[in-house]
Formats: C-alpha cells, sequence, structure tokens
C-alpha cells in the first residue's frame, strides 16, 4: 500500500509498503534414478512439471530452475545433459582413475522450462555417460521457483489447483548395518482435498543416503513389493558418501486425504558395510484449495505510520479516498483520519462527523471529503495518520464472518498549506 498527498493537485509518493505482493513457490519433482552401473551410454527420462498458481500479469514467473545431477562415479570424461533435445551441456569431470567419487552438479533447464500459465509441462531428460566413466546411483531432480499471483483467498479457489511439496523423515541407523535388512515404517499424511484431481502425487522419491565401504547391491523394498537393486562401486575400505533416489511412485499413490503407512526395507550385503544410513521421502502433490468464503474474519484494521505534510502551520485536510477493486457484494472498507502538531501524538482516529465512533465509507476510487475539516479536531494540524478498516461482512455492521473480502491498494489523503 502507498500513501499519497497532494498540495492543490500535485501528487507525490510519501511512503511505501508492500501489499498483496507477488508471492515465490519452491518445488522439487523427482526426474530419475538408475540402480544399475550406467557407462557409454544415454539414459532419457521423461518428467511432468505442474504448475496449479495464477500467472496472469507475472513476467517470467519461474524465477529460479535447475536439475540436480548426482551419483557416485569413477574414471574421467564428460557428462552431457539435455532438455528436450536442444543443446547439450557438457560437464567435465575429474580423473578419479578406480577411486570412487560422490557427485553432484546443476544443469540450466531455464530455457525451456519457463511456463507463463499454470497447466503440465512434460520435458524429456537425458543424461550421456561416456565409455570411460561408470557412474553408479545416477540420479536427477528439478528444483524449480516461481512467482504468481495470490488469490483472493490465501489459497485461491478450488478450481485453481495447487502443488505442494513434503518432506518425511523414514529412518537413521547410528550403528553400522552389515548383512542385514532394515525395516522401517513410517506414514505420510495428506491433508488437502484430492477429490477430482487426476493423479495427485506428481511425483515422489525416496533419497536414502549414507557412508560405505567394500561393495555390492543395495536393496531397497516399499511394502513388500519388488526390489530395486542398487549397485554400489567398490569402494574397498575408503569411507564414501553416497546418496541415491528410489522409485515408489507405484506404491505411494494416495487418491484421497488422509494417513498412509508404509513399510521400508533396506537391504546391506555382508560384502559391505553402511554408517550412518538413512532416508527419507520427498512427495509432491496436487490439491483443491477449499472454497473461498466463511472464514474471512468480520474485520481487520491498519493504522499507517506518521506522515508529515512540512507545513509548520498545520494544513487544511481536503479528501481522503482508497483504490483498489470494484467491493465485492456486502464487503465494506471504512477509513478514519488523525491528525496532531506533534509527530509522536496524541493520535485520535475520527468519521466525517468528528466522532471517534463514525467512519468515512466511501466506494472505491472515489474522493470523500473529510468532515470537520475546520473544526480544532483536524484544523491548521501539521501531521496525520489514517485507519483503514476491511470488513468481510457488512450487513452484519462488520460483526461476523463473511463470504468474500475487499482489497485496498492505496490511501490518498488530498491537503493543501
Amino acid at each position: 500500500m502507498r500513501i499519497l498527498l497532494s498540495i492543490f493537485g500535485l501528487f507525490f509518493c510519501a511512503s511505501a509498503v508492500v501489499f498483496a505482493a507477488n508471492q515465490v513457490k519452491t518445488t522439487e519433482t523427482y526426474i530419475v534414478d538408475s540402480d544399475g552401473a550406467v557407462t557409454n551410454t544415454q539414459v532419457n527420462q521423461q518428467f511432468s512439471f505442474y504448475i496449479g498458481d495464477n500467472l496472469a500479469g507475472v513476467t517470467n514467473p519461474v524465477q529460479s530452475s535447475s536439475i540436480a545431477v548426482s551419483g557416485v562415479y569413477t574414471g574421467n570424461g564428460n557428462i552431457g545433459v539435455m532438455l528436450d533435445g536442444g543443446g547439450t551441456q557438457s560437464f567435465t569431470m575429474a580423473n578419479v582413475s578406480t577411486t570412487p567419487t560422490p557427485f553432484e552438479f546443476f544443469y540450466d533447464p531455464s530455457a525451456t522450462i519457463a511456463p507463463l500459465s499454470a497447466g503440465t509441462y512434460t520435458y524429456t531428460l537425458a543424461v550421456s555417460v561416456p565409455s570411460t566413466m561408470t557412474v553408479y546411483g545416477l540420479g536427477a531432480k528439478l528444483i524449480a521457483s516461481h512467482t504468481y499471483v495470490p488469490g483472493s483467498c490465501a489459497d485461491g479457489q478450488p478450481a485453481n489447483e495447487k502443488v505442494k511439496t513434503t518432506e518425511t523423515y523414514i529412518v537413521d541407523s547410528d550403528g553400522a548395518v552389515t548383512n542385514t535388512q532394515v525395516n522401517q515404517q513410517f506414514s505420510f499424511y495428506i491433508g488437502d482435498n484430492l477429490a477430482g484431481v487426476t493423479n495427485p502425487v506428481q511425483s515422489s522419491s525416496i533419497a536414502v543416503s549414507g557412508v560405505y565401504t567394500g561393495n555390492g547391491n543395495i536393496g531397497v523394498m516399499l511394502d513388500g513389493g519388488g526390489t530395486q537393486s542398487f549397485t554400489m562401486a567398490n569402494v574397498s575400505t575408503t569411507p564414501t558418501p553416497f546418496e541415491f533416489f528410489y522409485d515408489p511412485s507405484a506404491t505411494i499413490a494416495p487418491l484421497s486425504a488422509g494417513t498412509y503407512t508404509y513399510t521400508l526395507a533396506v537391504s546391506v550385503p555382508s560384502t559391505m558395510t553402511v554408517y550412518g544410513l538413512g532416508a527419507k521421502a520427498v512427495i509432491s502433490h496436487r490439491y483443491k484449495p477449499p472454497s473461498c468464503g466463511g472464514g474471512y474474519a468480520p474485520s481487520g484494521t491498519v493504522e499507517s505510520s506518521t506522515f508529515d505534510t512540512g507545513i509548520t502551520d498545520g494544513a487544511a485536510y481536503n479528501w481522503i479516498m482508497w483504490q483498489g477493486a470494484t467491493l465485492p457484494s456486502n464487503t465494506l472498507v471504512r477509513l478514519q483520519l488523525a491528525t496532531s502538531n506533534n509527530a509522536s501524538g496524541p493520535w485520535t482516529y475520527r468519521g466525517p462527523d468528528c466522532a471517534t465512533g463514525t467512519y468515512y465509507e466511501p466506494t472505491a476510487n472515489t474522493p470523500v471529503e473529510i468532515g470537520c475539516a475546520t473544526d480544532a479536531a483536524h484544523k491548521n494540524k501539521r501531521y496525520f495518520r489514517y485507519k483503514t478498516v476491511l470488513c468481510s461482512n457488512a450487513s452484519s455492521g462488520c460483526a461476523t464472518s463473511g463470504t468474500e473480502t475487499p482489497q485496498v491498494d492505496d490511501i490518498i489523503v488530498n491537503w493543501a498549506p
């Protein structure tokens, strides 16, 4: 909200406060994991990125995007990354010879991932590994931050589906794990409305991490389903960090709100020891926000900071106005003015008849004369403040909750020397 003061119709900006600014949201989207060793090949994976927010009028909505590519490698060469058949970005990897070495780098997809409106966008990621290199636990995920216009309700209207990313802790092991299967039950909760949403879970992955010695395959299984076996390079006695992504999408697929319980099993062979074994689920789901209405507070009040007219002998106050969208049905904007010859007050807010219990109630973008401007309450006062009251239910006298809310963008106070 900005305050505009005027002297004989000349307006200038006296102060600015952000009001109803665009908001930013960050989501993670699982793309791919490879449980086998990858060498001399190109891994191609299609994935979808969903935006349910209002992007109308937002310039360059996607503020930041990156694709994190990670794994453990031996050898040397260049890893090529390409999105939707565009130009390849080639990442030079140091020669680590036969020493398995963890890596993570970030590919810039901003030339391709640039939606201008809500919807589901599908892309294909290609990762090329040369014959001079072997990658274990190859994984990739998209991290994207987009700017959007918030709805009149805190979470928008039901027709405007949203997406949310949550992380769920599953397990950690404080002891060394070898020749055993770690079983851990965990719960994933969705409290949002999924009714009518096709395939609500847009992305799901389980990140398994730790430090290991030896070699072999780590098996990961969810709820007794098929086991995905991740080949780990032979690091001998050298403790080596790792992280890979298990794909649980065949199992984690709720269609309605509730608490869902699963059991994760991680099997470590006798040829390997894992320290600090941990796992977490990263899940992004679409949902429908609750309907607007009925939940707005009866009223909300904003009192401004102090404004100095700069007129030592005080100013004459002419009119006050608020600017914004046309008032929704049965809503109201109320204004009061307080003046003083002291920058610290006291501040007594008054309406058009100089009473403290009355308000100016103009419609949007319509100046209303300041009553009692010649009264001692306002006459020849150098400093002023204003009070704005937003009412969601005008017919109740702003006493009970309503189904709509006003939006005030600017307050203008007109004065003269």
